[in-house]
C-alpha cells in the first residue's frame, strides 16, 4: 500500500517539515475554541487530577442517511479512533443536503469543539453541496484547486479514465471538476498518495472528508493521529475501558454505580450500565451456568487513568458479583 503522509490543515499554517511540529503546537492551540484547553503538563496514571482532553464533533451529511437508505458507519469509526487517541467525542449530528442545515451545524460545532469532522456531500452531483454550504457559512467564495485537478487527472488517467475533470470541458468533465471546487479560505491536505481527494480544512478546525466508508477510514487513519498529536503537543493519552457483567437487576446496580461514580469522578472515571439479553442456548461469559434466557447488565468503566479504571473494575466485581466481559 502506498505510503500515507500528512501535512497540517490549520488555516494560515502550512508546515513542510516534521521537525517543525513542536514549535507550531503553541500557535495551533491558540486557534482552538475556548470551550476546551490543552494541559500544559502531562499527568501520570497515578495523578488524582483527570487530564484534559481535546473535544471532537462529527457532522454526517446526506439525505440517504436520514431516510434510512444508507447506514452511517463513518461516525462510529471516527468515535472509535477518537477514543483510542484520547479525544473526547461529544456530539454527532446528521443533517440533510440543505444549505441552511449544513451551515448551522458546522458553525455551531466549530464554535464549541476543538476538532470537527464531516463526511458526505462532496461528489459531482447536484445534491453534493457540502463545500458550497460551508463556504457560505463562513463568508468565503469557491475556487478550483489547480493542485487537486492535476492529481485527479494523473490518478484517473492512470486508471484509464478518458473524460478527465475540466472546469471548461464537457458537462461530464465539468461535473467531475466540481469535486475540486473548494472554499477559497480552505487549506488542503493530501494524506494518502493513492487518493486524489484532499482533506479540506475550513475555519481552522472543520475537516471535510468523503462519505465512502473505505475511503473515509483510510484517510482518517492517515490524518487524525498526527493532527491530535500536534494539537496536544504530542501528549496523546488514550482512554481505557473495562467491562463488567452482572446478573443483578439494574435496580440493584443503580445505587452501587451512583456511589462509585461519586468516588471515582475525581479521577475522570465515568460509569455506565447497559442491559443486554442473553438468548436461550447461548453460552454466557461466566461459564454458562447462569443467564440462559435472562437479562445481563454490562457495566462500563472509562477513563484515562489506567490504575483507577482497574480499581473501579475490581470494586464493581466485588460489590455486584461481577465478571469480566471482553471489550472487543
Amino acid at each position: 500500500m502506498p505510503l500515507c503522509r500528512l501535512t497540517y490543515c490549520i488555516q494560515g499554517i502550512a508546515p513542510t517539515a516534521v521537525a517543525a511540529r513542536a514549535s507550531r503546537a503553541h500557535g495551533l492551540r491558540r486557534t482552538l475554541s475556548s470551550a476546551s484547553s490543552v494541559p500544559s503538563n502531562s499527568s501520570s496514571n497515578s495523578s488524582s487530577q483527570p487530564p484534559h482532553s481535546l473535544t471532537a464533533a462529527f457532522c454526517v451529511i446526506g439525505d440517504e442517511i436520514l431516510n434510512g437508505r444508507v447506514l452511517d458507519v463513518n461516525s462510529h469509526f471516527f468515535a472509535k479512533r477518537c477514543f483510542e487517541l484520547g479525544v473526547e467525542m461529544e456530539k454527532i449530528e446528521i443533517v440533510p443536503d440543505k444549505y441552511s442545515a449544513i451551515a448551522a451545524s458546522v458553525q455551531h460545532l466549530s464554535s464549541t469543539h476543538d476538532i470537527v469532522f464531516t463526511s458526505g456531500g462532496i461528489g459531482p452531483t447536484h445534491d453534493d453541496i457540502t463545500y458550497s454550504a460551508i463556504a457560505r457559512a463562513f463568508g468565503t467564495e469557491l475556487e478550483y484547486s489547480t493542485r487537486t485537478l492535476h492529481r485527479m487527472r494523473d490518478i484517473m488517467g492512470n486508471r484509464g479514465v478518458v473524460n478527465l475533470p475540466d472546469p471548461h470541458g464537457s458537462p461530464e468533465q465539468i461535473a467531475g471538476a466540481r469535486m475540486a471546487l473548494f472554499p477559497k479560505s480552505a487549506t488542503l491536505t493530501f494524506p494518502c498518495d493513492e487518493f486524489w481527494v484532499p482533506v479540506v480544512c475550513v475555519a481552522r478546525n472543520i475537516h471535510v472528508f468523503p462519505g465512502i466508508p473505505k475511503l473515509f477510514e483510510k484517510m482518517v487513519d492517515a490524518y487524525l493521529p498526527t493532527l491530535v498529536s500536534t494539537l496536544s503537543d504530542k501528549r496523546i493519552r488514550a482512554f481505557n475501558r473495562a467491562l463488567v457483567g452482572t446478573w443483578s437487576r439494574e435496580s440493584v446496580v443503580a445505587p452501587v454505580l451512583t456511589r462509585l461514580q461519586g468516588l471515582y469522578s475525581q479521577y475522570g472515571i465515568r460509569l455506565g450500565s447497559y442491559p443486554t439479553w442473553v438468548p436461550e442456548g447461548r453460552k454466557t461469559t461466566d461459564g454458562g451456568s447462569k443467564g440462559l434466557h435472562r437479562s445481563m447488565v454490562v457495566l462500563s468503566v472509562v477513563g484515562k487513568n489506567k490504575d483507577q479504571v482497574e480499581k473501579c473494575r475490581l470494586d464493581l466485581c466485588k460489590q455486584l458479583d461481577g465478571f469480566d466481559v471482553p471489550t472487543t
